[in-house]
């Protein structure tokens, strides 16, 4: 049965690349999985697979970052802080309500809908007396969501970028290349984990990549079977997340997240068409730069749309760094400034006071 879910989760995959459906490799085998682990059937959940996907996107992302590029994308450094803060405060905001409506309490809304990694949010909310498994769940239905939803959107929006796209005619990394490449990565895996970063797995490759590809030392694109083959193991490995015997046991919850997922996508999508007025970035860019999807989807859906991988790559990892590193500290804030206090106040007066 577990081969069964495999083949099912590529089929879907080849079936939405063929339909030229925004991010087909990850999206087909995640609605595959998730559909099948929801009806309570078995599938495939592998850790190994997991990183050894992360692996592959990661360092085919990676490839796409050059001299030129990282210095643009250096340049953009504060301004991707910013950015990062605001997109916390946006969540930090709507995740007072959510708690209303959910039945969390603040510290656990708070974690759930912070744009942060599937795993490391449970993990860093469970040390500070946030309950990890409406977390994960929660983290698992924005990154769908967002997966599901953003990308079409754009498309059908027809908003798209100016810059010169980086497509298929760029020549693919030779295979003979490919031993070194992920055992480069799994150096900057072993690096990440000693300073303590979070999914290390998916930031060491990215970084192992762009330094190669900067200094032009691996020059080229991830052969397409081995990035597909990263992202059909990504989808799958969200997919596998919604367990039905969670999902039942949480059904308010699922409701109430992905509705305010979708909040938090308009809002995030607002705040990125004010960026592109402002700045030089086009509508496309800004949108998936600011928007509450995550390092390796938002990327992808660059690449799909031609737009600038490197750049909104960088945007999305600086997030990363800054929600994963400062999200306790931006909750003590928030509740000794009576940020949450003059939020809660709000939603008392516009839904009346809180039931007991």
């Amino acid at each position: 049965m577990l081969s069964a879910s495999v083949s099912l989760a590529f089929l879907a995959g080849l079936g939405f690349d063929m339909l030229r459906i925004p991010l087909a490799w990850v999206l087909g085998p995640l609605i595959a999985t998730a559909a099948l682990s929801l009806s309570g059937l078995p599938v495939f959940r592998s850790n190994v697979a997991r990183r050894a996907g992360q692996i592959a996107i990661g360092g085919g992302l990676g490839l796409h970052v050059t001299a030129a590029l990282l210095t643009e994308m250096l340049a953009w450094v504060p301004f991707m802080i910013v950015l990062s803060l605001v997109a916390i405060s946006v969540t930090s905001f709507f995740s007072v309500f959510l708690g209303r409506f959910s039945g969390l309490d603040r510290v656990t809304s708070y974690f759930a809908l912070l744009p942060g990694g599937l795993s490391e949010m449970a993990n860093i909310g469970a040390k500070v007396g946030a309950t990890s498994e409406p977390i994960a769940l929660s983290q698992a239905i924005r990154v769908a969501f967002v997966v599901c939803v953003l990308p079409p959107a754009i498309v059908a929006l027809g908003i798209h970028g100016t810059f010169e796209a980086y497509d298929g005619a760029v020549e693919a990394v030779s295979y003979r290349t490919l031993p070194l490449l992920f055992a480069a990565s799994l150096i900057g895996v072993w690096v990440m984990s000693l300073i303590g970063a979070n999914n290390p797995w998916m930031l060491g490759a990215i970084v192992t990549a762009a330094l190669l590809s900067s200094n032009e030392l691996v020059v080229g694109a991830m052969p397409r079977p081995v990035f597909y083959g990263g992202q059909l193991l990504l989808g799958m490995a969200i997919g596998a997340r919604f367990r039905q015997e969670i999902v039942m046991r949480l059904p308010r919850l699922s409701l109430m997240m992905t509705l305010f997922t979708l909040f938090v996508t308009v809002s995030l999508f607002g705040l990125g068409m004010i960026v592109a007025l402002l700045s030089a970035l086009d509508p496309a860019t800004a949108a998936l730069a600011t928007s509450a999807g995550g390092v390796a989807e938002m990327a992808l859906t660059a690449q799909f749309l031609n737009l600038n991988v490197a750049l909104i790559l960088a945007f999305h990892v600086i997030r990363a760094i800054v929600v994963n590193g400062v999200s306790v500290t931006l909750f003590n804030l928030f509740t000794r400034t009576g940020f949450f206090g003059a939020v809660e106040r709000l939603e008392a007066f516009l839904f009346g006071a809180r039931r007991r």
